[in-house]
């Protein structure tokens, strides 16, 4: 019962998009950048100033108004965040930065860029072309799509510091992160575990 109260925090976080902590990131000044893909470098939304927020649309409906827009042949996923962001859901984002990868999304990507969705005026939506082959060609073309439609806006539209002290930084905190949550995750593999698979999967 005393872990209770942090797992309900915990929960109470994944129930909407704009949440406790997006706010209170937002009350100090950063700058909330949207994204839907694994694709996107999550740690180059992490500089200092602003935050990446996977998109979600939690407790959603029937899509009906984004299927007016994008049909009932696409995903359920594109549809429900394009639903979302009809209702003002993701008014508090201040860019989005999406790949071009799964179809669906580009299309709900689309829609923000071209309609008057979003009600924030610095709101800005970047499409970064993704290579799907890793080969030298494909990772110095990756490169230049990320230093154009990534940290290039982000430093001329928000003054984001994008300087390669800066991205290491970030890096070490990202690495940081991603090893706790590894430890974290490596007690399951204990005979007696201490921490349940739920309470992993909700952290």
């Amino acid at each position: 019962m005393r872990d209770l109260k942090h797992l309900i925090f915990f929960e109470n976080l994944l129930q909407e998009a704009n949440n406790d902590l997006v706010k209170q990131a937002r009350s100090e000044g950063r700058k909330a950048l949207g994204y839907t893909c694994y694709f996107m470098p999550e740690v180059l939304l992490d500089l200092p100033g602003c935050f990446g927020v996977r998109l979600r649309a939690p407790r959603s409906g029937s899509p009906d108004m984004a299927t007016y827009y994008m049909s009932t042949r696409t995903c359920h996923y594109g549809r429900a965040l394009f639903e979302r962001a009809l209702e003002g859901g993701f008014n508090f984002l201040d860019a989005n930065l999406a790949t071009e990868t799964c179809t669906v999304t580009c299309r709900f990507q689309e829609h923000l860029k071209q309609m008057d969705v979003i009600k924030n005026p610095d709101f800005f939506v970047e499409f970064t072309d993704v290579p799907f082959k890793k080969t030298e060609n494909s990772m110095v073309h990756f490169r230049k799509q990320l230093q154009a439609h990534v940290l290039d806006p982000l430093k001329e539209h928000f003054g984001i510091d994008v300087s390669d002290e800066a991205l290491m930084k970030a890096i070490e905190e990202h690495n940081e992160v991603c090893r706790l949550i590894s430890e974290i995750g490596a007690c399951r593999k204990l005979d007696n575990p201490p921490i349940t698979g739920y309470e992993f999967h909700v952290i």
